[in-house]
């Protein structure tokens, strides 16, 4: 498991996603290139808002569903077959735009579902150290009134106790 908090972690796999998807704006100049930026810029925003604050496990959910779509996205966009060759295209740049969107769709899938990977992770041992917590609180709590009753016991006993005085000058006579 990762050592980075998850809200620093989302905010790197978001500006990857942005970069990615600005290059392959720019090496294409097709607005569906922009895909990875529509998902990064979000995950952007949810881990700089999820940093801090009582919202933090709302945006990392967020961030997750983000993370789920873009993953679903990038393997359809992945395996649905591509357009036929534009006649009036030359093939180079036919080549170089097909190739360009491989790369952006591919990159956009692996990140995406890494980063998903990283938040289920980090649900299930989020979950377990509160419970734990929880568990901790409740036996700490029993610990407590156990040592309570028995200091409890112990000084009534010690009220009722009388103790015999071993000098009584009534018992040698």
């Amino acid at each position: 498991m990762t050592t980075l908090p998850m809200p620093l972690l989302t905010c790197i796999i978001g500006i990857l996603l942005t970069v990615i998807g600005l290059w392959g704006f720019l090496s294409s100049w097709f607005i569906t290139a922009l895909i990875p930026l529509f998902v990064g810029v979000p995950l952007l925003g949810c881990g700089i808002m999820g940093r801090e604050g009582d919202l933090r496990r709302s945006f990392m959910h967020v961030a997750a569903i983000l993370s789920l779509m873009g993953t679903f996205g990038g393997v359809f966009a992945l395996t649905t077959p591509e357009r036929p060759p534009e006649k009036d295209k030359d093939w180079p740049d036919k080549v170089k735009t097909v190739k360009t969107a491989t790369i952006s769709k591919t990159l956009m899938t692996m990140l995406c579902f890494q980063h998903l990977a990283l938040c289920v992770a980090s649900f299930i041992l989020a979950r377990r150290a509160r419970r734990k917590a929880q568990a901790d609180a409740v036996m700490a709590k029993a610990i407590k009134e156990s040592n309570e009753k028995e200091a409890d016991k112990e000084q009534s006993d010690s009220e009722g106790f009388e103790p015999t005085d071993t000098n009584d000058d009534s018992a040698k006579a």
